[in-house]
């Protein structure tokens, strides 16, 4: 879809005065959107306490206070590790600096050494730079420390206290804000809006919960290996592979830095540091190939590139807040452009579903001549054993789309000859494609109406009717009418099928049936693979003649005819 530029225009301001909105408001607006998302996260919960015969209040209540009391339980255990790790950290010393300080001490050693003989001092600037040094001084200003102690310490915590309120009033409130939101959102389209609503809701509520789970089957594992491993303060290590996991992309580098870094300053040697090395590798494959796919599915709706991107914008415009809130924000940008037609781009580009359909995907290969990607999707129909879907579903609907084209004159002769070409040459990758133009008549005979579109089609039937296990005669374009009427008279046991792409094609198979007419007596079938009715009033194919739009019906009113033969011959 082509925007017009003034539509263009007026997307690119409205982008910009969003971003920048969100970019000045980050201390308002990023501990909302937290709230927010710890609301969605408990609300089922308090709906469940409140329908135990609580009232509202002392719901929320008893949900936030069991909900801020594991936090700070958390944090504490997280707090004592650090404060013990401290502790023991002076005795790492010694094994540290001989594995790090002392060979880098050698090599600014030799440096300088290296330095001083290109470059020799002279002693007078050896002096003057000794008598330019300063002592130092002992005159520390206490409340400036302060100061610079409590602003790194206040802001977290005035933040964390900000989303504390807002959790409390967002659940006690919370269908109130529900049916506000509503109000403004639907335009009398309440449907649309509750929709929407619940859509959103449904797919942040099950990304959380499953990242919940996904993190600590990651974050057991990683403390259990620590803790058999032998490095310090394992629990730590654990708790932290839990929480920073929820960190896309960074987290698992994070945590996975510090335990590496301890188990090279404990060990005496190199296996400690390859084993915590080999543990964390081992869990996140695990966790990312098998983990990860089932308790995912499409619970975000988000392709992976949109992941990335998302992740990259939202850490840019909050820091590690943003990181943190990023996927479920994009989920709910998401949604909104699923419901609402004025932000469908959003959808389109953020959004885990394909943006054209598989028929206008292969029309878009065959129009780009890409020969291998046509062969790849005609390989996996082809290995799932799904080559009937692969004709109906994608090329019949990619070949009348080029029909379409070729009658509108946005596709050239030439091109659309070309298209063919490309078409029939991605088939052959298929085994024994294209069949045979043989002079044997078995039960079913195939031939086109009269163009190589039509022949390409019948050829794809008969290749699918041959893999079945039914014999059949497939005719190329080049076999005249008279041959045709020659081949199948007096064949009572014959099923003519003529196949036909367009309206055209449609008319010269009625006249070869009426030229047919009573010279055999067998099933006749007409595939009209344009799958519109016939539209040729004057010259309709004959009452005794069957259409079938689709090579699935055909195969069907084939196969039915093949049994009923041989029903007919063993009762004989």
């Amino acid at each position: 879809m082509f925007f017009p530029r003034s539509n263009a225009l007026s997307l690119l301001l409205s982008v910009c005065l969003v971003t920048t909105v969100l970019y000045l408001g980050r201390p308002f607006l990023m501990p909302l959107a937290l709230a927010v998302l710890l609301a969605f996260l408990l609300a089922p919960l308090t709906a469940r306490v409140e329908s135990l015969g609580c009232g509202r209040g002392p719901a929320v209540g008893v949900v936030t206070i069991i909900s801020f009391t594991v936090l700070a339980s958390v944090l504490y255990v997280v707090g004592a590790q650090a404060v013990d790790l401290a502790k023991s950290l002076p005795g790492y010393h010694d094994n540290l600096q001989q594995k790090v300080f002392a060979p880098l001490g050698k090599l600014t050693s030799a440096f300088s050494a290296y330095t001083r003989s290109v470059h020799p001092a002279k002693p007078s600037d050896i002096t003057s730079e000794a008598a330019q040094l300063d002592l130092p001084t002992s005159n520390v200003n206490l409340l400036s420390v302060a100061k610079e102690l409590a602003g790194p310490l206040l802001s977290p915590i005035g933040t964390a206290g900000m989303v504390a309120v807002y959790v409390i009033f967002f659940l006690y409130d919370r269908q109130s804000l529900r049916d506000r939101f509503i109000h403004l959102v639907s335009h009398g389209r309440l449907h649309l809006a509750t929709q929407a609503l619940d859509d959103a809701a449904d797919r942040v509520s099950r990304y959380l919960a499953a990242q919940l789970l996904i993190n600590a089957t990651y974050g057991i594992p990683v403390g259990v290996g620590l803790y058999f491993i032998g490095i310090p303060n394992a629990p730590l290590w654990g708790v932290l592979a839990i929480i920073l996991r929820f960190l896309p992309y960074l987290g698992i580098w994070i945590v996975a830095a510090f335990p590496f870094v301890l188990s090279f300053a404990i060990s005496p040697g190199w296996a400690q540091p390859v084993e915590v090395v080999a543990l964390f590798i081992g869990v996140e494959l695990f966790t990312a190939n098998v983990m990860e796919p089932w308790l995912y599915g499409a619970s975000t709706g988000l392709s992976a590139s949109a992941i990335v991107v998302s992740a990259i914008f939202w850490t840019w415009l909050w820091g590690a807040g943003g990181l943190l809130l990023a996927t479920p924000l994009t989920v709910c940008l998401v949604v909104m452009g699923k419901h609402l037609p004025a932000l469908a781009f959003l959808h389109v580009l953020l959004g885990k579903e394909p943006p054209i359909d598989p028929a206008n995907r292969f029309y878009q290969r065959l129009l780009a001549d890409d020969r291998d990607e046509l062969e790849e999707t005609i390989s996996d129909y082809h290995e799932k054993g799904a080559t009937v879907e692969l004709f109906d579903e994608v090329v019949l609907p990619a070949l009348k789309l080029a029909e379409y084209d070729r009658v509108t004159g946005d596709l050239s002769k030439e091109e659309h000859r070309d298209l063919y070409e490309s078409l029939r040459e991605a088939l052959s990758s298929l085994e024994n494609f294209p069949p045979q133009d043989e002079s044997t008549v078995h039960s079913v005979v195939i031939v086109p109406a009269r163009r190589k579109a039509d022949a390409l089609a019948g050829a794809m039937l008969a290749y699918v009717l041959r893999s079945k296990g039914i014999d059949c005669t497939w005719l190329s374009e080049r076999v005249l009418n008279s041959e045709i009427i020659s081949r199948v008279a007096d064949r009572t046991e014959v099923t003519l099928c003529v196949s036909a792409m367009t309206a055209v094609g449609a008319r010269a198979a009625a006249s070869l049936f009426k030229l047919i007419g009573d010279n055999t007596s067998g099933l006749k079938i007409l595939g009209y693979w344009h799958g519109d009715p016939v539209e040729s009033e004057s010259n309709p194919p004959p009452s005794q003649v069957e259409t079938v739009t689709s090579f699935e019906a055909a195969i069907r009113l084939i196969s039915a005819t093949a049994s009923d033969t041989k029903r007919t011959s063993v009762s004989a």
